[in-house]
């Protein structure tokens, strides 16, 4: 057993990071696949019919807040970021061999050429995945150890592998950015092996919770935070994280609302109606999604004000609004929800409806705040496959074409807001575990990747 209970844990780590908050140091797919750019129309069955007020829309060299010894340390992180995405199913074989976890050393040697990999190719930036299914790939009290770092759910840890990267990529001066999931946890079958220590097994053994707190689509476990203590899990999740770990910011993906089917919270929100609540449920669900976002980024200036949160919504705003109950507008156009925002522009410039520049355009013109920042999001996933078929007349442009990144890049510098780009991932560039450069998108890497060394989006 556990020394301490995971609830426990959770509001201990929590509460101690906002009673210190005051003393805190001023200062400055993915996924099962990419994360969803397929839908370029909007598919939402229900819509926020409450009023909303549309809006209209130093140096050449990269800038980094040094490090500064003792307590006045800084996070690292660059007024240029030129970040990668090093997703759960790059790290899976890096991690595993066999079915349990590797030795230290073989970890520790792979992990090291990865890194060196991603400085070789200009990047000063890792965007690292630690959370994609409500676990953990580092030992925690609050979160279960995730299979693809144990092999399998249930497992301890051997070790600390996020420990080693953080200390590791820092020795190549790489920040580095945790990469967590808000709502998807693990499959229903996954969770039944997690141990009775942890609150999320607690709440899905108590059969008044589960399906209340941890609803189900398509056999996949959702975090319902509609319902306060599941966002305060998830905040203590993340505090723990940035308590324990010299990490250099908090990153959450575009995994928010699975459906639109009001089954889903229908509980929670209907709780929330008889309490005299008086939104609409695409209101609620922005609502409290919103107060997920404040509550992390809140977090994460309490641990540290030079730490920073950035979020990546999928690249289709209207899918994002209305589908995935995401409030993108509110968090760019009021400070204290997030530092940046990398939508995922996964898309070339002749997409029939979803044109990399379009794309681009929209994102920048909800910014209203100088606090936040604009990331532009970009994939290798299409000049591997070379093929967009959602793009309707634009299906061939990966195959006919080997600069569009190149291209994509050149364009981020003509919007004003933008302050660096973010590519998914790294098994586009290199095999993770053999070494071997990816041959399907080399052309395209040798065309871009140049002109990233010397990119910088600081307006003169």
């Amino acid at each position: 057993m556990r020394k301490i209970n995971a609830l426990t844990a959770a509001l201990s780590v929590f509460l101690s990071l906002f009673l210190c908050a005051c003393s805190a140091v001023p200062a400055s797919v993915t996924v099962e696949t990419e994360p969803d750019e397929t839908t370029d129309e909007t598919t939402s069955a229900i819509t926020d019919t409450e009023t909303e007020k549309e809006t209209d829309e130093e140096t050449t060299e990269e800038q980094t807040d040094e490090p500064e010894p003792g307590p006045e340390n800084k996070a690292l992180n660059y007024t240029d970021m030129k970040a990668l995405w090093i997703s759960q199913f790059d790290m899976s074989g890096v991690y595993v061999n066999g079915g349990k976890q590797r030795s230290k050393e073989e970890f520790t040697n792979l992990l090291c050429k990865m890194l060196d990999n991603t400085v070789k190719n200009h990047y000063n930036t890792v965007i690292f995945q630690v959370r994609p299914y409500a676990d953990s790939m580092y030992p925690s009290e609050v979160c279960p150890p995730c299979y693809i770092v144990t092999g399998s759910y249930g497992t301890p840890h051997e070790y600390d592998p996020f420990e080693i990267l953080i200390e590791e990529a820092h020795k190549r001066d790489l920040s580095v950015q945790a990469w967590i999931n808000p709502m998807r946890a693990m499959l229903e079958k996954e969770i039944k092996l997690v141990s009775d220590d942890y609150l999320i097994k607690q709440w899905y053994n108590d059969s008044a919770l589960r399906r209340k707190y941890l609803p189900v689509v398509s056999e996949r476990v959702y975090l319902n935070v509609g319902e306060k203590e599941v966002r305060d899990l998830i905040v203590a999740g993340a505090a723990e994280l940035l308590e324990r770990y010299d990490v250099d910011g908090l990153h959450m993906d575009d995994y928010f609302y699975p459906t639109t089917d009001t089954s889903f919270d229908s509980k929670t929100y209907s709780e929330y109606k008889s309490n005299g609540g008086k939104k609409n449920l695409a209101a609620f669900r922005k609502e409290c999604l919103s107060e997920l976002v404040k509550a992390l980024y809140d977090t994460t200036k309490a641990s540290n004000q030079s730490r920073v949160f950035g979020i990546s919504p999928a690249g289709n705003m209207q899918t994002v609004l209305n589908s995935h109950f995401a409030d993108v507008k509110t968090w760019c156009k009021e400070p204290g929800y997030i530092d940046y925002i990398c939508p995922q522009v996964y898309f070339g410039f002749e997409h029939k409806s979803m044109a990399f520049d379009k794309v681009c355009d929209t994102w920048q013109s909800i910014i209203k705040t100088d606090s936040v920042k604009l990331i532009i999001g970009m994939s290798l996933g299409k000049a591997k496959s070379g093929c967009d078929q959602y793009a309707g007349s634009g299906k061939d442009e990966w195959a006919n074409n080997k600069d569009v990144l190149l291209r994509c890049l050149q364009y981020t510098e003509t919007l004003p807001k933008c302050s660096g780009a973010a590519y998914f991932c790294y098994q586009y560039f290199y095999n993770p575990v053999s070494g071997a450069e990816e041959n399907a998108t080399k052309r395209e890497r040798n065309n871009f990747i140049p002109y990233l060394e010397t990119i910088s989006w600081q307006k003169a």
